[in-house]
């Protein structure tokens, strides 16, 4: 699971560099004077609202999966030991 989530955490991290590329060509077009101050910031703030959301959606789908796996408790593997040692001695028996 742990393995999961750092590739979850590789992805955002991804998407926060593409969100600085895009800030980057939004401020070169502001430069050149294809989008006004104002536009330029209005973008960004889209850009990054957006980015969020979706981080924040993976996260959470990645939280769902998380819940419905079960795991075995020191008890249950405990209690399957116990299983095999009894019927590993049966088998020694029958032998």
């Amino acid at each position: 699971m742990d393995e999961l989530k750092k590739v979850l955490l590789a992805g955002i991290g991804l998407t926060s560099m593409t969100l600085e590329k895009a800030d980057g060509f939004v401020k070169e077009l502001v430069a050149k004077g294809r989008l006004t101050v104002e536009e330029g910031k209005e973008l960004q703030s889209e850009l990054k609202r957006k980015s969020q959301a979706e981080a924040k959606e993976v996260l959470e789908k990645f939280d769902q999966q998380k819940q419905q796996v079960q795991y075995a408790s020191k008890e249950d593997l405990a209690r399957l030991e116990e299983k095999l040692d009894v019927l590993l001695k049966r088998f020694e028996k029958e032998d």
